[in-house]
């Protein structure tokens, strides 16, 4: 676990933030890492939302596509499922930015 110790930082109570017009958010996730090496990461306050990477930064960006994804399709059907945190043993809370606007304009 020491690639989740070293990098692993104090944050605040703050759970989700939205950004100007649905566009960004910000998402607390938790990352685990295997017996294998590679990472698990899943979203805190979002349900069904996960993803892994053979590196923590692999992990975290894939966690991004996979939050911009869901964050999109729950948006067009009008209403994101926020719910309390789902905290597994073991994790490391980590932040990231999701841009709905950058995640268009790439496709």
């Amino acid at each position: 676990m020491s690639a989740l110790t070293n990098s692993s930082t104090t944050l605040s109570n703050l759970d989700w933030r939205e950004f100007p017009e649905n566009t960004r958010f910000e998402c607390r996730v938790g990352l685990i890492q295997e017996e294998d090496g590679s990472f698990s990461v899943y979203a805190k306050n979002l349900p069904g939302v996960a993803s892994q990477g053979e590196t923590v930064a692999e992990a975290l960006e894939n966690i991004v596509d996979a939050l911009a994804g869901a964050l999109a399709e729950h948006l067009s059907c009008g209403e994101i499922p926020w719910e309390e945190d789902f905290v597994e043993e073991g994790t490391v809370e980590k932040r990231v930015v999701v841009d709905l606007s950058a995640t268009a304009q790439n496709q």
